[in-house]
């Protein structure tokens, strides 16, 4: 969805988030130190030939880095919910009713009609202009011809990826991905039964 999302997110934007959060003092702290000391040394052997502040973006390599480019993007999902209708989405059991899929940086507007997806789309655009971000029309797919210039016009046969899925125009599943899925749960499986666990941590 967007392009190198980790390495342009404001660092002034990402304090708010995290001041917004009511933490205690003592970890408000912590984070905004690390932050503060991001840098990356780049060494040629013993030597260090580069040392290079980090003045925007989120340092990736720990646990802390998805943490905290969510909390980046919990607003935009918070102000999607609260704008626009959700369309409902039925499965055999249930049904839930949503306007966007968000994981990270992978983000899935639904809406029932052209004019509503335009008005999320736009909506997506000015947040991520305000937070440093900005959206890859290369990664990003749509099926209605009022997103075209930010995204790719899928049409007849045309499929995308969304979290490692491949989906069609209609946001179905394709049977390959069906296949591949059920190929590497069997493939799982066996590894473990031919682990040394037993039953009951097999299936706890």
């Amino acid at each position: 969805m967007s392009k190198k999302a980790y390495d342009l997110i404001y660092h002034a934007y990402l304090t708010q988030c995290i001041e917004n959060l009511n933490l205690p003092d003592w970890i408000l702290k912590f984070i905004k130190v690390i932050i503060s000391k991001w840098k990356i040394d780049i060494s040629v052997g013993p030597e260090k030939i580069m040392s290079k502040k980090i003045d925007r973006g989120i340092l990736q390599g720990d646990s802390l880095s998805p943490l905290l480019f969510v909390l980046c993007m919990d607003p935009l999902s918070r102000k999607l919910n609260e704008k626009y209708t959700k369309v409902t989405i039925k499965t055999d059991a249930e049904s839930h009713a949503t306007n966007h899929l968000l994981f990270i940086d992978d983000l899935k507007l639904l809406a029932e009609d052209g004019q509503t997806l335009e008005e999320m789309t736009e909506e997506v655009k000015k947040f991520m202009n305000n937070i440093g971000l900005e959206i890859n029309k290369e990664k990003s797919a749509t099926n209605d011809p009022c997103c075209e210039d930010t995204a790719t016009l899928l049409e007849g046969i045309g499929v995308y990826k969304y979290l490692g899925i491949i989906e069609d125009s209609r946001g179905i599943p394709t049977s390959k991905s069906f296949e591949e899925v059920q190929t590497k749960l069997i493939a799982r499986v066996e590894r473990l039964c031919r682990t040394r666990l037993n039953a009951r941590n097999l299936f706890q």
